[in-house]
């Protein structure tokens, strides 16, 4: 009898604005991932991460990283199987803190499993092509199917500037998210099926 190999995903919030619907939508998504017996699921939240514009001497493909809070973002990629990011669109492209994030590491990121899930009022498509460019770049493995979640802001968001309803907004995408889950843990265990 073979043992089913359990996946750890990691789940990125890259919006670190303070009044932000991230969280909530990342909370749906690990909700919809958590329903897959094979995941184990982790979040890291890039505002509580809180690393620091990029300030390592050397460059990120050396490997050789001098900060702890490189160390332990590079720790964070390197122990998980697979990435879902959820980002924000912020005027065509996807946040700052998202960007600085990925430019710290670059060997971690090579192979490494990533589903991207955007948000925005037309579900954030130019921050989902921008991302998968530089991912591309360093080599991630980017899934073809993405997750785009439209947000209209005269209906899902309340007068705090939070969503309404969470699970109803990200719950319209539940099978799509859980179809490229699937295909996100396929392509982690061949890939780990491949290295032993």
């Amino acid at each position: 009898m073979t043992e089913t190999r359990v996946t750890t995903i990691r789940v990125i919030i890259a919006s670190t604005r303070p009044v932000r619907v991230g969280p909530q939508i990342a909370e749906e998504v690990v909700r919809i991932i958590g329903e897959n017996p094979q995941v184990n699921v982790e979040v890291t939240d890039l505002k509580e991460l809180n690393l620091p514009f990029l300030d390592e001497p050397e460059m990120p493909a050396l490997g050789n990283y001098v900060h702890e809070h490189t160390k332990n973002w590079s720790g964070l990629i390197k122990t998980s199987d697979a990435v879902v990011i959820v980002t924000a669109e912020y005027n065509w492209g996807y946040p700052a803190s998202l960007k600085n994030a990925i430019d710290y590491l670059y060997s971690e990121w090579r192979k490494k499993p990533i589903l991207l899930v955007s948000y925005g009022a037309k579900g954030g498509p130019k921050a989902a092509e921008q991302l998968r460019q530089v991912l591309g770049r360093i080599r991630a493995n980017v899934l073809e199917a993405g997750i785009q979640i439209p947000l209209n802001s005269e209906v899902d968001y309340g007068k705090d500037n939070l969503l309404n309803d969470a699970a109803a907004v990200v719950g319209a995408h539940a099978q799509d998210i859980t179809a490229a889950v699937g295909e996100l843990v396929a392509t982690a265990q061949g890939q780990a099926e491949a290295k032993a």
